[in-house]
């Protein structure tokens, strides 16, 4: 009996297949790289020392309202392994990432929370801090999330019940 269930478990795993990849190319990766450097160039030009605080601590504010919003995300989320995100610097993947597999849809909903809730969280610190500040957590916003919103664009005439599988230089998409 114990055999069969395992067998039964090992043929659930392996009837998902690949429908879609999509290869993330070093150039990418270095120019959205190059990107944050060219960012680092201007705040050090515009603000000087207080330009480099500000691109340093806006990236930490950015994750913060990222942590906040994926919490706040997953409420309502009833898997226990859809909830497990991790923290990295991993190329193209700064950030939070889901630690495994995870469903298109859930990965679609939560990017598109963190873009919106984001951009307002940038809206409502306006008024109380510093220009520099402000354009450092806008600009450290939008640079996290851009890769991720487009790789959500690449798959989006894929079916919402799939897995998307996160590696380092490529995305699949697999389908039952």
């Amino acid at each position: 009996m114990r055999q069969s269930l395992s067998e039964q478990q090992a043929a659930t795993i392996y009837q998902y297949q690949l429908v879609r990849r999509k290869v993330i190319r070093s150039e990418l990766v270095h120019s959205h790289i190059l990107i944050a450097a060219i960012f680092l160039a201007f705040q050090l030009l515009m603000y000087g020392m207080d330009g480099l605080f500000s691109w340093l601590f806006g990236f930490a504010i950015v994750q913060v309202i990222h942590l906040i919003i994926l919490l706040l995300a997953f409420i309502r989320v009833e898997d226990a392994v859809d909830r497990r995100w991790v923290w990295g610097i991993t190329p193209p993947w700064f950030g939070f990432k889901p630690a495994n597999d995870i469903r298109l849809s859930l990965y679609r909903r939560v990017h598109r929370h963190l873009f919106w809730i984001g951009l307002c969280a940038v809206a409502v610190m306006y008024p109380w801090i510093q220009s520099s500040l402000l354009i450092s957590v806008f600009c450290w916003h939008l640079w996290l999330i851009v890769p991720r919103m487009l790789l959500s664009l690449a798959f989006r005439k894929q079916r919402k019940d799939g897995i998307l599988r996160l590696q380092r230089n490529e995305a699949s998409y697999y389908h039952q």
